[in-house]
């Protein structure tokens, strides 16, 4: 091998190892951000659900947001070569790389608190919220029972929009009401739109079709036949062509998700949790309202199945990997917490956390 071609093969191989150290900083980027993305996930999740069992024990909620997150990085490296090349063999090559790397990751929280944070808890949902939900591939009995207390007078459990109640709630009737609505949207013969009128974009459930399922939801909520029937408040006046929504506020739906809790019989014979009794006296199973909808269980092993879990009074309470309605109404809750919540932000104290 001649001497150029020698040379050339020394460079090759310092600028090899030169670049490799860069790709060891682009690595480190790309692993760091994922990292980060999955953190931030658990973390907001599991705060969410251990504000579900702190309102079933009866204790305040509190939310904290993650308003920004960064990372230093330092590096140093060291390379010393040695090369003894001869015009004739044997040649000596010698290498030594010394590389470091360090990491500090900084995390900026601040709590969800103040006046407007409290207005935005305590409001009833828009009804322009509802019609964004209903229209972003939801299910409409999902959407319908979180965040709406009454139909047309049909009760929702309104009860269980608040502590828990030590008498049943309300619900039978709002349950067969909205898997027909359901039903129909599956169908394609119901939508919720806004509709023109009067030089006004109102929100509207469209109801079409004559027919056996139109005209039980149609005697159901008390309405005429129609091409459509506006979404409207309880401030507006009833009518057999409109449709009177009452909605939840978002501490609201919190306290209503909050009884799919599983409690142990333990905390509730202590008096730990309040129990509820349908008009019999006997205990009331929330299953009954939310079985389908939303479960919390707990145990006191963390399980291998756990999607979510916290901790909390010793014992692990989480949803099950396995169980995709209580997943997709998390991911729900999650959704309209970031819209009905988003607008109220406390920004004092700022708490700032490095993390090593």
């Amino acid at each position: 091998m001649g001497f150029a071609w020698k040379f050339r093969l020394v460079s090759l191989m310092l600028v090899v190892l030169l670049s490799g150290c860069a790709f060891r900083s682009q690595h480190v980027l790309r692993q760091t951000s994922l990292g980060f993305n999955k953190a931030l996930q658990h973390t907001l999740g599991e705060q969410m659900l251990l504000n579900l069992v702190r309102l079933r024990y009866g204790e305040s909620p509190v939310f904290l947001e993650v308003t920004s997150i960064s990372s230093q990085y330092s590096y140093s490296g060291t390379i010393s070569g040695k090369a003894d090349i001869k015009e004739v063999s044997p040649d000596s090559y010698g290498v030594n790389l010394g590389f470091t790397f360090a990491e500090k990751p900084t995390f900026t929280l601040i709590p969800l608190q103040g006046e407007k944070f409290a207005r935005r808890l305590l409001s009833p949902i828009p009804i322009d919220h509802l019609i964004l939900l209903l229209n972003s591939g939801w299910r409409v009995d999902r959407v319908l029972r979180l965040c709406v207390q009454s139909l047309n007078g049909i009760p929702n459990a309104p009860t269980a929009s608040g502590p828990t109640p030590e008498e049943a709630p309300q619900f039978e009737e709002f349950l067969e009401l909205v898997y027909k609505l359901e039903a129909l949207r599956k169908n394609g013969k119901l939508r919720f739109a806004y509709v023109k009128k009067e030089n006004q974009a109102i929100p509207a459930l469209i109801l079409s079709g004559q027919g056996s399922l139109e005209k039980e939801v149609r005697e159901m909520l008390g309405l005429i036949d129609a091409p459509y029937y506006p979404l409207v408040g309880l401030e507006a006046p009833k009518g057999p062509s409109v449709i009177q929504l009452e909605t939840r506020s978002l501490i609201g739906v919190l306290f209503y998700l909050s009884h799919g809790i599983e409690i142990p019989v333990k905390d509730l014979e202590n008096g730990k949790a309040i129990i509820t009794r349908d008009q019999d006296g006997r205990y009331f199973s929330w299953q009954r309202l939310l079985g389908d909808l939303f479960n919390i269980h707990q145990n006191e092993q963390l399980p291998s199945e756990a999607n979510i879990a916290v901790k909390y009074r010793g014992r692990w309470y989480y949803i099950s990997d396995q169980d995709t309605s209580t997943k997709s109404t998390f991911i729900l809750l999650q959704q309209l917490f970031a819209l009905e919540a988003s607008k109220g932000k406390g920004m004092s104290p700022l708490l700032t956390l490095p993390v090593n």
